[in-house]
């Protein structure tokens, strides 16, 4: 039987040494070690592993960094994990080439049923983060079609939404842009008939869902 390799990228010489010995025990597993980026480089160059199990605080500049760099010049399948990670740093960590990512409380049995997942074509996620990240995407999405409703904006336009988004009153745009008050009304007049929108909150609201990442969907504004 052919078994799977597995390289633990890690720098803790004990929990390497750990998930080395609970997945040595099966008989499908051939573990190595790797306790650097320079390490894990060498192992995956050399060694071809089938899986890459990497933690995202993998020396010297972390496991999103290490993923991408080695990722799309190799086969092997690359699985960051962590005992906690944010939502940003997974998914930056997926967008880098990763496969999958493990919480490091999983338990061992969850570990090998994982890492056998992997093997058949799966994408280990914990039920959670799977669920934020398609929520992220779907924002995403959201977002595009948003800025692509801006598009129909002139700069000064686009300027003036800016303006009002941070809370700006007609007198304090006009003093900024160094136009006229009449002038900034009638640029939120032209943006409200452009983007089809009921008032300049609503605007405001429009600019910040586009164009300010941290912002909720757009859907509170339609």
């Amino acid at each position: 039987m052919r078994r799977t390799s597995v390289v633990v990228a890690d720098n803790g010489p004990i929990f390497r040494s750990g998930v080395r010995h609970l997945l040595e025990r099966e008989s499908d597993f051939a573990v190595s070690e790797a306790e650097s980026f320079t390490d894990l480089a060498r192992a995956v160059d050399t060694e071809e592993p089938d899986i890459a199990l990497v933690d995202l605080d993998l020396p010297p500049t972390g496991g999103v960094a290490a993923v991408a760099r080695l990722a799309p010049k190799c086969q092997t399948q690359m699985i960051v994990w962590s005992f906690d990670a944010s939502r940003d740093t997974v998914i930056a960590a997926i967008a880098a080439g990763a496969k999958g990512y493990l919480q490091k409380r999983i338990s061992p049995t969850g570990l090998i049923r994982s890492l056998r997942g992997v093997v058949r074509g799966e994408a280990p996620l914990p039920r959670d983060l799977a669920t934020l990240m398609i929520a992220a995407v779907q924002g995403l999405e959201q977002r595009d079609r948003v800025r692509e409703r801006a598009v129909v904006l002139s700069a000064r336009e686009r300027e003036v939404l800016a303006l009002v988004s941070r809370g700006a009153r007609n007198r304090q745009i006009a003093q900024s842009l160094s136009i006229s008050e009449f002038t900034v009304k009638r640029h939120m007049q032209n943006i409200l008939h452009k983007l089809d929108l009921p008032s300049r909150r609503a605007a405001a609201l429009f600019y910040r869902s586009a164009f300010e990442p941290d912002t909720d969907p757009v859907e509170r504004i339609a």
